[in-house]
């Protein structure tokens, strides 16, 4: 889908408003970018479990009978929606999906792809801005974005046990590093601790910036 949608432009400034062109240009946006609303939907269903007022006993069978949906593809597009709600929340902005080129509106496959390299220790915060440049600034495809994962993956087989020892150690470390921050950030806000026990928490989180500075 996304090759047949390369030459799209919805640059409409270029297209006579209202026109035949423009409106291929409208719907394939809207199609391409169908599934986030979708999503968005399904999200509130399963979260809120409103299959259940319907009459339905699990949340798959909900998607198989009523909408048509098949449990695999349903737990991608939750998954795809929900790593973009949690990290990458200004892909979901309906000024972002207002202004985006038609041939850049990523798919929910390429965004779960993109979630994959985000979970994945062995890259580093080069390989996710990479890929993520690729997914939501790009647009590019489910084909290309698994190729190049799949290049990624044998690049990281292939590297020097230690130095990939290494960049695991470094991504875990800076992880649980922002896991602390916010940690001490909800505790400043809430007040849940004594000022003594943040003031610990500040040296282990300096300690650790000077270890891996």
């Amino acid at each position: 889908m996304q090759n047949s949608l390369d030459g799209v432009t919805s640059k409409n400034t270029e297209v006579e408003k209202n026109s035949f062109r423009d409106g291929v240009i409208v719907c394939a946006k809207n199609f391409k970018s169908s599934w986030i609303e979708l999503a968005r939907y399904i999200v509130g269903v399963y979260q809120d479990k409103l299959y259940k007022d319907w009459g339905y006993l699990t949340f798959e069978t909900y998607c198989a009978k009523e909408i048509g949906v098949r449990k695999q593809t349903a737990l991608k597009l939750l998954r795809s929606y929900y790593f973009l709600e949690q990290q990458e929340p200004q892909y979901l902005k309906n000024d972002y999906l207002a202004d985006v080129s038609t041939n850049k509106v990523p798919s929910y496959e390429s965004v779960g792809v993109l979630r994959q390299v985000k979970n994945n220790q062995s890259f580093s915060i080069d390989d996710y801005q990479n890929m993520k440049r690729k997914v939501l600034d790009e647009g590019k495809g489910e084909t290309e974005v698994k190729d190049v994962y799949r290049a990624m993956l044998k690049s990281v087989r292939d590297d020097d046990p230690e130095k990939t020892r290494e960049q695991r150690r470094g991504v875990y470390v800076r992880r649980m590093l922002g896991s602390l921050s916010a940690l001490k950030k909800e505790i400043e806000v809430n007040n849940f601790l004594s000022g003594v026990v943040l003031e610990d928490l500040e040296k282990v989180i300096n300690r650790i910036k000077t270890e891996i500075d």
